[in-house]
């Protein structure tokens, strides 16, 4: 096993191959965000419960080192860019910029296991260009240092509908453009599909997790996700906003772990773990 594949092993779950990561990156883009006001907190608390990884900013990763000195510790992704979202901090509009903010040598100097990477469709020409020269130069330094990419395609732009961000012809086309373009593993939005994004990861031959997006107010859904995903051949979910926000933190947590690690029926799952 070359450096690059262990460096990936250390996300996922040693028995299983799977990982529940709960990534703790948002700050960068959102700032104070609710249920992220104190994310050393709710990072030590992540930890104690065992999560496989997360993924983080450099700036959090500075003042946290000590949390992973431990063998068992969690993996860990370095987020490698920054969106601009708007001009105010705390609000969100249309992205107008995408840049990257630290570099693979960091990440390598930093001990870290991957670095990650938006792959924003649907925004203006000038900046989808700027942003896959980017993607791709980065790719080739994280192949010099044996550093894996993770490559997140999202269809955030304009010149997508809303209505159309969901087809899976859509995330078919930029889940392969991602590929092409270098990434070592994918995180992806689930399709709703299962026979479809079965076939999908089926022929992307890296590792595929599945992203939680924004804060959904069922929370059954977003564990039948976690579950559908999984048995269509993802390696498990990166969830952040549906987890940490949720009154019940904790009792989320476990509940992945139990539907992505032990193939837990979802409302056994909540039932187990006292949610509703």
């Amino acid at each position: 096993m070359g450096a690059k594949q262990i460096r990936i092993a250390r996300l996922f779950n040693a028995q299983t191959g799977r990982a529940v990561n709960i990534p703790v990156d948002h700050g960068s883009v959102l700032g104070n965000v609710m249920g992220l006001t104190d994310p050393v907190a709710v990072l030590k608390q992540l930890i104690d419960l065992g999560i496989d990884s997360t993924l983080m900013n450099k700036g959090l990763a500075k003042i946290t080192e000590n949390l992973f000195e431990s063998k068992t510790a969690p993996g860990r992704v370095l987020t490698a860019d920054m969106t601009m979202m708007g001009s105010v901090p705390g609000t969100a509009g249309c992205m107008t910029d995408h840049e990257p903010v630290v570099t693979v040598e960091e990440a390598v100097r930093g001990n870290f296991d991957c670095m990650k990477v938006l792959l924003v469709w649907g925004i203006d020409q000038p900046i989808m260009m700027k942003s896959l020269k980017f993607i791709a130069a980065l790719a080739g330094e994280c192949d010099k240092w044996n550093m894996p990419l993770m490559v997140e395609p999202v269809f955030w732009g304009e010149a997508i509908p809303p209505e159309k961000r969901g087809d899976p012809e859509l995330l078919e086309h930029g889940t392969r453009i991602a590929l092409e373009i270098g990434a070592d593993v994918l995180k992806l939005p689930y399709s709703g599909d299962k026979k479809g994004f079965a076939d999908l990861v089926r022929r992307m031959h890296v590792p595929v997790v599945i992203l939680g997006g924004p804060k959904m107010n069922d929370l059954r859904a977003v564990l039948q996700v976690a579950r559908d995903s999984t048995d269509a051949g993802s390696r498990g979910v990166v969830f952040g906003r549906n987890v940490w926000q949720h009154p019940q933190m904790p009792d989320v947590v476990r509940a992945l772990q139990d539907i992505v690690h032990k193939g837990a029926d979802v409302d056994k799952a909540m039932a187990a773990h006292g949610l509703k």
